[in-house]
């Protein structure tokens, strides 16, 4: 019988997970400050690293200034950032209509910014939804941007948000275009969905397909449990994602980044912390049954 912790599994073992584990200050939105006390919760429950959501009512991810503080916090409670995801930014107007070039460029200065704080914070991965790329804007942006971190190790990504009409299909064929080794694919699990709302990944053979579909592409995911919706904890009562085939689809793709969870926290869920921190054990469990 094949074991998970065999070096020779095709499934990751409770180490190799626990060593890549990140998890989202989403789960602190709307109801706890990002402080010391609330990332010392995190290392309490065995997780140490973070991606930072765009948060402008506490910091200014584009002033470094702004984010010492949030450093320090860091180092006081031993988390480390690998991540930064600027939902809130994106290249598209107001009420459908086409940014000018000087907006434009403006948007572009913040990213700069955003993508220059998070190397000097160690972090490397970067990104946002983007909206449409249909018009160019985002196109030219990204161009713009991977120019300026070549020879570093950062990575620019973008994500799927169907809500936005950015299915996986689409992102992935303006990666193709694109073809930077310096620009990916966030995969958001539970924004990939149906027409009736029904998660792609709660159906077996869902994970091989849309891993399948990212290919070399992607970078980066949010991942989290799917019962109605998306945003729950991981493996909570009523979450469908095959989790199993997730996890072996993205060991045996090879994929690069951070198994980083994105789930909701109080009061919309309940659990999100606890849960994430016992994932590697619960799923290797699962998949040796």
């Amino acid at each position: 019988m094949e074991h998970a912790d065999d070096k020779r599994s095709p499934f990751y073992t409770i180490q190799e997970i626990e060593e890549r584990l990140s998890i989202s200050t989403l789960v602190f939105r709307g109801y706890r400050s990002i402080c010391e006390a609330s990332l010392a919760e995190l290392a309490e429950n065995g997780i140490s690293r973070i991606e930072l959501i765009e948060s402008p009512e506490q910091y200014d991810m584009a002033d470094s200034g702004s984010m010492k503080h949030v450093a320090q916090i860091c180092r006081n409670t031993g988390i480390e950032i690998v991540a930064y995801h600027a939902y809130k930014t994106d290249f598209a107007g107001i009420d459908g209509a086409t940014l000018s070039e000087e907006q434009r460029l403006a948007r572009v200065d913040i990213c700069r910014r955003q993508i220059g704080t998070l190397l000097e914070l160690g972090g490397t991965v970067w990104g946002c939804h983007a909206r449409n790329t249909d018009d160019g804007i985002v196109r030219k942006s990204y161009e713009e941007l991977v120019r300026d971190v070549e020879g570093t190790g950062a990575v620019i990504t973008i994500e799927n948000f169907p809500r936005q009409g950015t299915h996986v299909e689409d992102r992935v064929a303006f990666l193709d275009e694109l073809d930077h080794p310096q620009i990916g694919m966030i995969l958001d699990i539970g924004h990939v969905q149906t027409a009736d709302g029904e998660g792609v990944l709660t159906r077996p053979g869902g994970p091989a397909e849309i891993i399948g579909l990212c290919g070399h592409r992607l970078q980066h995911v949010h991942l989290h449990g799917f019962v109605d919706s998306d945003h729950y904890p991981p493996l909570c009562a009523g979450d469908g994602i095959q989790w199993v085939e997730l996890f072996r689809e993205l060991k045996a793709s090879n994929y690069p980044g951070a198994l980083n969870f994105e789930p909701a926290g109080e009061p919309r869920r309940t659990g999100s912390i606890e849960a994430t921190g016992c994932f590697a054990e619960r799923i290797v469990e699962m998949a040796t049954r």
